[in-house]
């Protein structure tokens, strides 16, 4: 992320005019935000975005014509754009955090109420931060599916006995991708690193049930391994191979960067799977897995990388390649592909890769 040398151009988006003037009063009062335009519909921000090109978006999830969920993916779509989503409701905020996520949004937070609510400044503060923040965030277009030929190695998968993944910013998507293509008999566990803020891993962990074919499990302590299932960690925890055929977790710890660590994760696997094992990188700021992933390389694992393409954020794999850790890199669309080929019979591998 770069540090803006001159203020950062805010794209409003709210449909009530009076929360819309109070949003913009409230930026308009911070020196390093501008204003450089509102709507009030989903349809006229993506029209604004397109026209405009703001640093960032900061816009309510419910929205007439269409809500902030599709104005986002039309924004990822056509005008790649940092997007903070923002909503006033108290109900099932975790589930709509999740659902903003995976529409490509940066970042969900609770709207500034007026100054008559006690808890009006610290989501003014948190809102403001946010935006500072994420406005530096480096998004690209989400590209139609490649259809290039993947050529991999035909003997690597014989012995594949365990998946591991790690992502961050943009990860819920990827993650939902890339799971529903390996599909609800795909032969091996699958233990994923996705960085989640406090008191959103129970939300992630429903949300991705919800939306992909595999079971998927809550880890909080030690439980053994089943093939075709999907394991997460708890809040405050990292995700390891405590042994082979069984997962487990670390406390983090002062000095911890991230939460759930790619590194943590890919080394433990390197350590206990070795050349039984796959590891993925996907989209994601940071460098947060690339050590781990070179670690699994060096061990003889088949380690995979999201393109910058389909990425929303070329930070976490680029780390890796940077590394010579990605051994394969590959659009979004075919990573599943091409794990599910490398645990297929040997006609099947012919066939998908």
């Amino acid at each position: 992320m770069k540090p803006f040398s001159t203020p950062i151009r805010v794209l409003l988006v709210e449909d009530s005019p009076s929360q819309l003037q109070l949003l913009r009063s409230y930026l308009e009062a911070t020196p390093d935000l501008i204003v450089v335009g509102t709507a009030t519909t989903g349809q006229e921000a993506v029209q604004s975005t397109i026209r405009l090109r703001p640093n960032i978006v900061a816009m309510d999830i419910h929205l007439p014509v269409f809500d902030g969920y599709e104005a986002t993916r039309q924004i990822m779509q056509h005008q790649p754009t940092p997007i903070v989503l923002f909503s006033a409701s108290a109900g099932n905020a975790e589930q709509r955090a999740m659902a903003a996520l995976a529409a490509g949004a940066l970042a969900v937070v609770r709207k500034p109420a007026g100054p008559g609510d006690p808890a009006s400044a610290t989501d003014r503060e948190h809102f403001i931060r946010t935006l500072r923040l994420m406005a530096g965030v480096k998004v690209v277009t989400r590209h139609p599916p490649r259809v290039t030929p993947v050529r991999l190695p035909r003997s690597a998968g014989a012995n594949v006995d365990l998946v591991a993944i790690a992502s961050s910013t943009g990860g819920p998507a990827a993650l939902q991708t890339l799971l529903s293509d390996l599909g609800p008999r795909f032969p091996a566990p699958i233990v994923i690193a996705q960085h989640v803020a406090v008191g959103f891993a129970q939300a992630l962990a429903g949300w991705l049930a919800s939306v992909v074919p595999q079971p998927v499990h809550l880890v909080n302590g030690e439980l053994p391994l089943t093939p075709g299932h999907v394991y997460l960690p708890d809040d405050n925890l990292h995700v390891v191979i405590s042994q082979t055929g069984s997962v487990g977790v670390l406390p983090i710890s002062d000095t911890d960067r991230y939460c759930p660590s790619g590194d943590y994760l890919f080394a433990s696997v390197a350590r206990h799977y070795g050349p039984r094992a796959i590891g993925v990188i996907m989209t994601g700021m940071g460098e947060d897995g690339a050590r781990g992933l070179a670690e699994l390389a060096a061990a003889g694992g088949i380690t995979f990388g999201q393109d910058e393409a389909s990425c929303v954020v070329y930070g976490m794999p680029k780390a890796a390649k940077a590394l010579g850790a990605v051994r394969h890199e590959l659009p979004l669309e075919r990573l599943g592909l091409a794990i599910a080929a490398l645990t297929a019979p040997a006609q099947a591998k012919d066939e998908l890769c």
